[in-house]
């Protein structure tokens, strides 16, 4: 005759009481990770005061590694021991750390980790995507990491979030500045500048953007040090950045280690880069006025100044757009993504090249397939 099942790792069996009114044990048997069952008591005033003294006990033995959350912790607690683990800059400890605290928590906080289903999952996310989709995509990956760490320490079995399908969103082709466009819209920024003294930076720094296809922040960062003025190239070795502990600052690498890159210049780059050695002290090329890191939310503000109403869809991303797609039209999409700092060229076709439409001419390929037979009457 078989014996009885074991008890399921990490859980218990069934609770029994002995003991006088005043004096309660309550008496269970659990079963620990090292696969040992052993027996568990607390003692109280009353059955549920011995009782609640037992949970206690085995909530304290049913975690792992120090991380002291159950199936029955909630989204909130888990967050609260997700957050200190991130190794991400602290940037991107920021941006998680809003993305639960914004949405997360408000939303879904007091669910339990074994209520946290797909479904339920996504029908949060879903609802989300309606208000702030960008927001909806980023709390999902937030969501996904928390989960993760849950699976890890064997507190849930699956990630949830992972089979989690989103609403699709309008597909938006990419539109690139022409060259044509690319000069007006310097005439009309050149004029701007010459209205007023100090404007004149930001005429160099769109420059500069097209001599590159920079990111802002990389702009911000550059540094004379990372010119070499004989070879007329630059080295990409930094970042603007704001966070909660360090401030407004200049982080010593890029966004990515793909972003990590040395760039040949165009020669109006290098001429452009040697006036403003002239022009500004330190090693700053885009310093503010005290010459440390300009804040991107000024020069953001700067630049819808500058462009005023009538280029009022030109970012300071549209600049990449055009590098990259004039690049790929010359060169193809891989030097392009090599320029931009991409790891792939999948990233760069998504998102910064303007599709093609006109295929190669292949007119005189095709003459072959020309055989008509002329009939001989």
């Amino acid at each position: 005759m078989r014996g009885r099942a074991p008890l399921p790792i990490g859980t218990s069996g069934q609770v029994s009481y002995s003991g006088t009114k005043g004096k309660i044990t309550a008496l269970t048997r659990f079963r620990d990770f090292d696969g040992v069952t052993r027996r568990v008591s607390a003692q109280g005033s009353s059955r549920a005061a011995a009782d609640a003294a037992l949970k206690e006990k085995l909530k304290a033995r049913t975690h792992l590694g120090g991380l002291e959350l159950t199936r029955d912790s909630t989204i909130k607690e888990l967050s609260e021991r997700w957050l200190p683990t991130l190794t991400q800059s602290q940037s991107t400890r920021d941006s998680y750390q809003q993305k639960v605290e914004r949405y997360i928590i408000p939303g879904m906080g007091a669910w339990r980790l074994w209520e946290a289903t797909t479904g339920r999952c996504e029908a949060f996310l879903r609802t989300l995507q309606q208000s702030a989709p960008s927001m909806a995509s980023q709390s999902r990956v937030v969501l996904s990491l928390m989960m993760g760490l849950a699976v890890r320490y064997d507190i849930i079995d699956q990630n949830p979030v992972r089979e989690v399908m989103m609403a699709a969103g309008e597909k938006r082709n990419v539109s690139a500045l022409t060259v044509d466009e690319v000069y007006e819209l310097r005439r009309h920024i050149a004029q701007w500048a010459s209205e007023k003294p100090g404007r004149s930076a930001t005429l160099d720094a769109m420059d500069m953007f097209l001599a590159t296809g920079l990111r802002p922040g990389e702009l911000l960062s550059l540094q004379f040090s990372d010119v070499d003025f004989r070879a007329g190239t630059i080295a990409v070795t930094g970042t603007v950045k704001r966070d909660s502990v360090n401030g407004l600052h200049r982080q010593a690498f890029p966004k990515s280690e793909s972003g990590k890159r040395v760039l040949k210049l165009p020669l109006f780059g290098v001429e452009l880069l040697r006036k403003r050695k002239a022009m500004v002290t330190g090693d700053l090329v885009f310093p503010n006025r005290n010459g440390d890191p300009m804040e991107p939310a000024n020069f953001r503000r700067l630049w819808r100044e500058a462009r005023g109403e009538v280029w009022a869809a030109v970012k300071p991303s549209a600049f990449r757009k055009a590098v990259a797609t004039l690049i790929e039209r010359e060169s193809g999409s891989l030097i392009a993504s090599r320029q931009l700092g991409h790891s792939s060229d999948a990233v760069t076709k998504k998102h910064y090249i303007e599709r093609n439409q006109h295929a190669p001419d292949s007119s005189l390929i095709l003459e072959q397939l020309n055989q008509r037979v002329t009939l001989v009457e």
